[in-house]
């Protein structure tokens, strides 16, 4: 757990605008005192394209930063760097040595290590607390003891009978060994090479082919195949390499995209961090030798590649939705490890935009704990804690440093030189379906803003799928109160004796013709109560008409159903500028945010802005969250409830958002069978 801080959001942010930056350009982060520029806070139509003028120096000084917190943090837990314990850090038992010390601290810094040693410029050693380090040498130091049976840090060998978190781990120690090979393989001596194969080959005994794991021991077999050209002492098999592939075949939905399940519909930021990434492992390690996997890999990454773009908002934020947020800025691993094999199929300029803004995004909102030398296991110092999922612990946002894949390009790179291209969101308006997934992106030039919509969802973690939307710019309320999950972006029920109930479990749907909105069916109970409900979302630029055919049964008296807004992000003692009507509340924060909510029909008043049963502190990024409603009273039958909802970070006036929400579009009045 990080300790909360009494400097508020704005302070914050302006204290690492300046403050991160200027770390980095003191020569801590940037080696020489190199000058970074400012990073634009936006960019929309309102404010003409402005370049980051972010390159090598930031990306080295960021990665220098977190190299530094590990060495230290590192050389603090043991003398052979083949774990790590960060301080005050969640400390589970999922990947620990006999002495109960932590593992994947350090498999998921190697990726990053061996893209910096084999750098075409050389030079991969750090100072740290007045000692020179190679990093050559640490990595040999943590391999060889990692994996060396008689070691005292030895990683273990995992459960020969059920599956095990040194699976995942082996997938990216494989691809770091091999990324480092010219440079570390003769260091290790015969006997170590053969231990670091035994370990590697053990990760591999169970199968794992029901979700995105299948990847791994693929990836881990790959890389001892590879390997066995030069090093007798590796060998991998391609048979269940094959098998592992088929497994995730059996996964790819279309497009480039894949569900997370051998059988279901779970779609998240996992296409990136394990799917795309990892099949450009396989890529890189064995394409050559099996052209068919080449092929069939390439031909859907080219798809899903196309598609990315179109994620990231105008402040350089990816839509937050989903599970394992804290690895942040993987979502940039497959877009670096495309460019380095030449198979980015867009401008070197966007891809640079993109990942610059994205990186400068999560950075300067507070990645780092300075204090404690590591990156933190939520998104910023303020996050809610339920945005870590039960298997995150204090090594697991370092999945983010298979983004560093960048370091190995080496300052001459077009990568870090190409004048930027504007983002889809910076070019124009846009929706964008990627059907197979049934995911609707959109983005207003305007304000910068993108927003994601699935249309159908079977995942179990209920505080992290089941809303009706997600933004760029309004992160979500992920914590949960009790068992209850925040109505953010969501129509509630409640009843008397505490009853309680939204939407978090599996729904099915679907986008409507021309990416217009989308359908959905979906229940829920609360309190004895039972709700079935047809659901409508509408869209009219950032204005979203909410229908729902509301079937109550099951349960005596009324219900309380709501319509909620968006998540409007509050500094710790600021009060939101709020009006309202009868029938609507409209909120405004210091930054200039707004949420609305107003009632078309069926409900029939405000809720003024405020948190969730009280709580203001659920939120995914901000340190106070709080969210507008209109709401009304419900009876056992038959309802239609219609809402209008705003949400934006470039609003338009009041007096335009309760004009635009007047009539309802000839759509909306169809489905909740209002036609004149």
């Amino acid at each position: 757990m990080t300790a909360r801080t009494d400097m508020n959001r704005r302070e914050f942010l302006g204290a690492t605008a300046g403050g991160a930056l200027g770390f980095l350009a003191c020569g801590r982060g940037a080696p020489g005192g190199a000058s970074v520029p400012p990073v634009p806070a936006d960019s929309t139509a309102a404010a003409a394209f402005a370049p980051s003028g972010l390159g090598y120096d930031y990306w080295n000084g960021v990665f220098e930063t977190i190299t530094r917190g590990f060495i230290s943090n590192a050389l603090k837990t043991s003398d052979t760097f083949a774990v790590c314990e960060y301080p005050q850090g969640t400390h589970l038992n999922n990947f620990v040595t006999a002495r109960g010390l932590t593992c994947d601290s350090v498999t998921r810094m190697l990726p990053a290590l061996a893209a910096r040693i084999v750098a075409p410029q050389g030079g991969a050693s750090l100072e740290v607390e007045g000692k020179r380090w190679e990093l050559e040498e640490v990595f040999v130091r943590a391999l060889g003891a990692a994996t060396d049976p008689t070691s005292k840090d030895f990683w273990e060998y995992p459960s020969t009978k059920d599956w095990n978190q040194r699976q995942v781990e082996s997938s990216i120690v494989a691809w770091s060994l091999w990324l480092a090979r010219d440079k570390v393989l003769e260091r290790f001596s015969l006997s170590q090479r053969k231990n670091i194969h035994n370990w590697l080959a053990s990760c591999t005994v169970v199968p794992t082919r029901t979700n995105n794991w299948a990847l791994f021991s693929a990836v881990n077999q790959a890389a001892r195949i590879a390997l066995s050209e030069r090093w007798s002492e590796f060998s991998g098999d391609e048979a269940p390499m094959r098998e592992d592939l088929a497994a995730i075949d059996s996964m790819y939905r279309g497009a480039g995209w894949y569900s997370d399940s051998s059988h279901g519909e779970a779609y998240d930021y996992y296409n990136f961090w394990v799917f795309a990434s990892h099949s450009l492992y396989l890529d890189a390690l064995v394409g050559e030798r099996f052209p068919d996997i080449r092929a069939r890999y390439r031909e859907r990454l080219a798809q899903f590649l196309e598609s990315t773009p179109y994620f990231f908002g105008g402040n350089g934020s990816h839509v937050l939705m989903g599970r394992s947020l804290a690895y942040r800025w993987a979502v940039l691993t497959p877009l670096t490890l495309a460019h380095g094999l030449g198979l980015w199929p867009l401008s070197t300029g966007l891809l640079r935009r993109i990942c610059n803004r994205n990186l400068a995004f999560l950075w300067e909102a507070g990645a780092w704990d300075s204090e404690n030398g590591k990156l933190r296991e939520s998104l910023t110092p303020h996050s809610n804690h339920d945005i870590c999922e039960s298997y995150i612990n204090h090594g697991h946002p370092y999945w983010g440093m298979q983004a560093f894949y960048a370091m190995s390009l080496g300052p001459d790179d077009p990568f870090w030189s190409a004048p930027e291209a504007p983002l889809p969101v910076e070019q124009g308006d846009f929706r964008r379906e990627i059907a197979p997934a049934g995911l609707l992106l959109d983005g207003s030039r305007e304000s910068g803003q993108v927003r994601l919509w699935a249309a159908r969802c079977d995942q179990h973690y209920e505080n992290k799928y089941y809303n009706f939307g997600w933004s760029s710019h309004f992160p979500w309320n992920v914590g949960m109160v009790g068992e209850r999950v925040a109505p953010d972006c969501m129509l509630t029920f409640s009843g008397e004796a505490g009853a309680y109930g939204r939407r978090q479990s599996g729904f099915t749907g679907e986008v409507l013709a021309g990416g217009k909105g989308l359908r959905w069916s979906w229940s829920c109970e609360a309190g004895e109560a039972k709700l079935s409900v047809e659901s409508l979302l509408w869209l009219e630029g950032e204005l979203e008409w909410r229908a729902h055919r509301v079937h109550y049964a099951g349960g005596r008296g009324y219900l309380s159903a709501a319509e909620h807004t968006y998540s409007l992000g509050l500094e710790l003692e600021e009060a939101a500028e709020t009006q309202s009507g009868q029938v609507w509340e409209w909120a405004r924060n210091k930054e200039g945010k707004v949420v609305f909510a107003r009632a078309a029909f069926g409900f029939n008043e405000h809720v003024a802005l405020g948190g969730f049963e009280g709580r203001e502190d659920l939120n995914s990024f901000y340190p106070r969250a709080a969210q507008a409603a209109v709401s009304a009273r419900i009876a056992p039958g038959d309802t239609v409830l219609v809402a209008a909802l705003y949400a934006s970070p470039k609003p338009e006036s009041l007096e335009s958002l309760l004009a635009r929400s007047a009539d309802m579009p000839p759509e909306v009045l169809a489905f909740a069978g209002l036609e004149s």
